[in-house]
């Protein structure tokens, strides 16, 4: 069974500018590559999201490397943790 997500992200400052990836075949030298660009300024947003978040299977890719992995929930609140000491509120 397929289950579709669904999220309400509200965007406090900024502006939200998605970065596009695309699958290559098996035989590439990575897993995906670029088929959009970011901005380069931080976006402050809350995300609200439907069904259980952590309990779907989901995958990341290095930004080294663009391997895929499995996606590693403890990795991500570091970065948030490490996201909110470096750009505190004003």
């Amino acid at each position: 069974m397929f289950e579709v997500e669904r999220a309400v992200i509200g965007i406090y400052t900024g502006r939200e500018d998605n970065v596009f990836w695309r699958r290559l075949p098996k035989d590439a030298k990575t897993g995906i590559e670029t088929a959009g660009n970011p901005i380069r300024r931080l976006t402050g947003a809350i995300h609200v999201y439907g069904g259980d978040f952590f309990g779907v299977p989901r995958s990341e890719w290095d930004p080294e490397d663009l391997a895929e992995r499995p996606y590693d929930i403890e990795k991500t609140m570091a970065l948030f943790e490490e996201s909110n000491r470096l750009y505190p509120p004003e």
